[in-house]
């Protein structure tokens, strides 16, 4: 079997390894839970490779949360930075093409001004004036043949432009973007936050904001009862119900694992727990259904927990004070929603 044969050949046994591995752990084959369990049997990153077998020397499913973290960690700023060298290049050429064109042009029109003036000179001079004619209509074309290769290849160079910002943005918007919920994740709340406190403290803003801190009843024991295909179902659903209840500058995030977490600017503490009551109602109020069979599997229930922050505290402080209310809410009986003290 020639080299390149068996290169194809070992990478269909990743792929068969990695699906089986997905299959066994009762995850869904997403992109980004695929590619790390790909890049763990091809042994491509150590610290993958680390982490995956520290957790199956334990005995314990490997669960979607840390195949995320390692996929944003050690695989998808890989990615980014390749777009990035990528994009630099195609760009490089872009501008050197565009130099070399206009630079081609240019001399083309300085051809074409001598032209001119040789034929200003003729006819002054008493020349014929058919041929002076004829030479200037010549060049002419040959001009215009010119400009219009120039106008092609700039919108050639408009369109590649174009489509790097594009990848760009869509390449942006995965990084914060979860990849299960389809919600802002964690890295991307963090920024927004402390961009936040940045700007209530030095007091560019003055509305007061909160964060809201949002974390699923008992889901440890739905996924052990019906597994993880339910469970991410059921995250899914969660999700979408809370950024159904959220508007606008809100941002909603997964947290992780059955925590979410949502910033809700030009919000004061009384308003956020009035949406954390009537967010937790609807969602107590509806019936969980698996998508594949219509199977119910009862009712969902969240505690929540909010804080109002606190000039000059810090990220840190009003995300910890915020999950310090939703644990006093998870001991109090869940299903409660509890603000910061």
């Amino acid at each position: 079997m020639a080299a390149t044969d068996h290169q194809v050949s070992k990478h269909w046994d990743y792929a068969k390894a990695t699906l089986d591995a997905l299959r066994d752990h009762g995850l869904r084959p997403t992109p980004e839970l695929y590619h790390v369990w790909f890049v763990y049997y091809a042994e491509e990153n150590p610290e993958i490779l680390r982490v995956i077998d520290a957790v199956k020397a334990t005995g314990e499913t490997i669960g979607e949360e840390t195949l995320l973290q390692l996929y944003y960690r050690y695989i998808f700023d890989r990615q980014a930075a390749d777009f990035l060298q990528r994009g630099m290049e195609d760009f490089s050429d872009v501008v050197e093409n565009s130099d070399a064109s206009l630079s081609s042009t240019r001399d083309e029109l300085r051809v074409y001004s001598d032209v001119l003036g040789r034929a200003e000179t003729s006819l002054k001079s008493g020349e014929k004036a058919d041929e002076v004619i004829h030479n200037v209509v010549l060049h002419t074309g040959r001009m215009q043949t010119t400009v219009e290769s120039l106008h092609e290849q700039l919108g050639d160079y408009l369109k590649t432009i174009a489509h790097l910002q594009r990848e760009l943005h869509e390449t942006r918007e995965r990084s914060y973007t979860d990849g299960l919920t389809r919600v802002s994740n964690r890295m991307h709340f963090e920024e927004v936050l402390a961009s936040c406190c940045v700007e209530f403290d030095s007091g560019d803003i003055e509305e007061p904001f909160c964060v809201m801190m949002v974390d699923l009843d008992q889901f440890k024991a739905v996924n052990d009862k019906y597994g993880h295909r339910i469970g991410d179902e059921i995250l899914v659903l969660i999700a979408s119900m809370i950024k159904a209840n959220t508007k606008g500058r809100d941002l909603v995030a997964r947290y992780g694992g059955d925590e979410f977490a949502i910033l809700l600017p030009q919000t004061l503490l009384k308003d956020a727990m009035m949406l954390a009551d009537d967010m937790s109602k609807r969602i107590a109020a509806r019936e969980v259904r698996a998508k594949s069979s219509g199977t119910s599997f009862g009712h969902m229930t969240v505690s929540v927990g909010v804080a109002e922050y606190v000039k000059g505290e810090g990220a840190a402080k009003v995300v910890d004070r915020a999950d310090s209310a939703l644990y006093r809410a998870k001991r109090n009986g869940r299903n409660r929603n509890f603000a910061a003290e």
